[in-house]
């Protein structure tokens, strides 16, 4: 028996691109989870390479942010992988594989090949989980990056403040 209903593709591609969404949301779930430890794994990484007593706290924490905002920016390259991905499958789709056909309604229908819509069922869920992963990495790198800015605004105020102990010179520093 033929499958007469127009928008079964639309519903499957609903129901993937859901089904994505709650996979990512799980998973940056887990993700925040595992960047905790990460970052406590890359916080004792650093404090083993740097002897603490030679760096104030806000020195420690700016080479911390250093490392985790090289991460971010890792992460919006990646997810910028993969946007490009679900550009990729989805532009072919609607291009050649899918056409607009007026229906009686006053809106237009979307008519798609087989291969128009296995290319849209797999691009626009990988498309949508790229634009997600931008979203949040660049949001995660921006606030890491401002958080640097602070700490480095602050430190610099306070070497032109202050007569400070420098412990690599051994000697006051002005």
């Amino acid at each position: 028996m033929a499958d007469t209903d127009p928008f079964r593709p639309l519903m499957l591609t609903l129901r993937a691109l859901v089904c994505c969404s709650v996979v990512l949301l799980v998973l940056s779930a887990a993700g925040a989870g595992a960047q905790d430890v990460a970052s406590a794994t890359s916080a004792e990484a650093i404090e083993a390479t740097i002897r603490p007593e030679t760096l104030s706290y806000e020195e420690f924490r700016l080479k911390q942010l250093h490392f985790l905002a090289g991460r971010s920016r890792t992460g919006l390259i990646s997810t910028s992988v993969v946007t490009a991905a679900g550009i990729a499958l989805v532009a072919p789709a609607l291009i050649s594989e899918c056409v607009r056909v007026a229906s009686s309604s006053s809106f237009d229908d979307l008519r798609c090949s087989t291969a128009g819509k296995v290319l849209l069922g797999i691009g626009v869920p990988i498309l949508a989980a790229g634009i997600t992963g931008l979203i949040v990495t660049a949001v995660m790198y921006g606030v890491r990056r401002g958080r640097i800015r602070g700490i480095e605004d602050h430190l610099a105020y306070e070497r032109h403040r202050a007569v400070r102990w420098d412990p690599a010179r051994s000697a006051f520093a002005f």
